[in-house]
């Protein structure tokens, strides 16, 4: 029997625990926590609680209590994962983009169960993600496993996958938190996460979703504007010496080298996407972005850590994600995105010991060359003239930003 008032939350991490939770739980709903962590998992059901630090823009926190949930490991309980998700009006899923496939398969099993028990019981799954066309990665992957024309039926007719826009940011809890709450999490308090206005069963009361059409679109909005700006931030930092994101927001330098290349980006949404600049304005206000800028009090608290925002460096350099995707667009509609470049010759300088992305960049530089890695990893050829030029412009900046004796510089 369909349970609608229950969330399945796929990824019991930060976004899953510190946000999605929080929404559902003050609509009054309980929660079904799935994640690929065994140990994660255990802790959960032991403690059987959580504490939710919500930060606040004056630096002070809300404490709040998550309990009454149920976890499951989806690595060791599959069909226990399937059949809670098989039971679900609304699932939500946080993961990132190399566990598609096995979720995909599992939200598969479990509409064709769903085709079968309780076919007039629609299915609404919430993506919110950090990568690009989710829904669309989604549907290819779970059409894959779908094995009966029954199963492919309700899904097409009696399944929503709707993109989200996550508002919150998801930070490492500090040593104090972790001493009062090991199971803690440390979150932003945006009240609302906007949701593609498709949902089958329609929005829920009490629940802070915001309905938004095309949300796809506003989904390469929030990656190539916000998630560029949180990341190149971190880039910036990382080369001065930066430990953690606050000190980064709290540097004027590089606060005005992101909202120029915030600039940069939001033409090439206009000019690609056909978005309003307008709307883009109502979307995320200018006086909004003056108000939060150089906060110290809100800055000195965000111990989110430089290597967690810029870590999985070669999705994040990829062809059409944050920074060369919209770095691309502004070179074939006309404007010299000199910001994005050099934040993506920042984004190749950078380097976690502890990252396996960026050890493979950097011996791949070490080897052949900033010019061959650049194509390698951003897919910038020299057969196309807007792509050169753009590799160009990252490849000279990367040697500006470098230490190299001039005199070997290849340039």
């Amino acid at each position: 029997m369909v349970n609608k008032k229950n969330l399945v939350q796929i990824g019991a991490g930060k976004i899953g625990r510190g946000y999605i939770a929080d929404l559902f739980t003050e609509g009054g709903f309980t929660i079904t926590f799935l994640d690929y962590s065994e140990k994660l998992v255990e802790a959960l059901r032991t403690q059987g609680y959580y504490t939710n630090f919500k930060h606040h823009a004056d630096g002070t926190y809300t404490r709040q209590i998550i309990k009454g949930y149920k976890a499951f490991c989806t690595e060791t309980e599959y069909d226990m994962c399937v059949k809670e998700i098989s039971e679900a009006s609304y699932i939500s899923t946080n993961i990132f983009p190399g566990a598609v496939d096995s979720i995909s398969h599992m939200l598969a099993d479990a509409i064709e169960i769903r085709a079968v028990e309780d076919p007039d019981e629609p299915m609404d799954i919430l993506i919110g993600v950090n990568f690009l066309y989710g829904s669309r990665l989604f549907g290819e992957g779970i059409n894959k496993y779908l094995k009966t024309d029954n199963g492919k039926d309700f899904f097409n007719m009696n399944v929503a996958l709707a993109e989200c826009l996550v508002h919150r940011n998801g930070a490492f809890p500090t040593e104090e938190m972790l001493k009062e709450d090991p199971l803690s999490c440390n979150s932003g308090d945006t009240p609302y996460m906007t949701v593609d206005n498709i949902l089958k069963n329609g929005f829920p009361e009490n629940v802070g979703l915001k309905p938004l059409d095309n949300v796809p679109a506003w989904m390469i909005h929030k990656i190539w504007v916000a998630n560029m700006s949180h990341s190149l931030g971190g880039y910036i930092g990382k080369y001065r010496g930066y430990t953690y994101i606050g000190e980064c927001r709290d540097d004027a330098g590089i606060m005005k080298h992101l909202f120029l290349a915030k600039k940069e980006s939001v033409f090439a949404m206009h000019e690609e996407w056909g978005m309003s600049y307008e709307v883009m304005e109502e979307h995320d206000p200018i006086e909004r972005q003056k108000a939060g800028y150089l906060n110290h009090k809100a800055n000195s608290v965000d111990k989110d850590t430089i290597d967690r925002v810029c870590g999985d460096l070669t999705r994040k350099i990829a062809k059409g994600d944050r920074l060369i995707g919209p770095a691309l667009a502004c070179v074939k509609h006309g404007k010299l995105p000199y910001f994005l470049s050099r934040g993506a010759a920042y984004a190749y300088h950078f380097f976690n010991e502890n990252d396996p992305t960026t050890i493979k960049v950097r011996d791949y530089i070490k080897e052949n060359g900033i010019e061959k890695a650049v194509t390698e990893f951003s897919g910038l050829r020299d057969e196309d003239k807007d792509e050169k030029l753009l590799k160009d412009l990252i490849v000279a900046q990367y040697y500006d930003l470098s230490d190299l004796y001039p005199f070997d510089i290849n340039y």
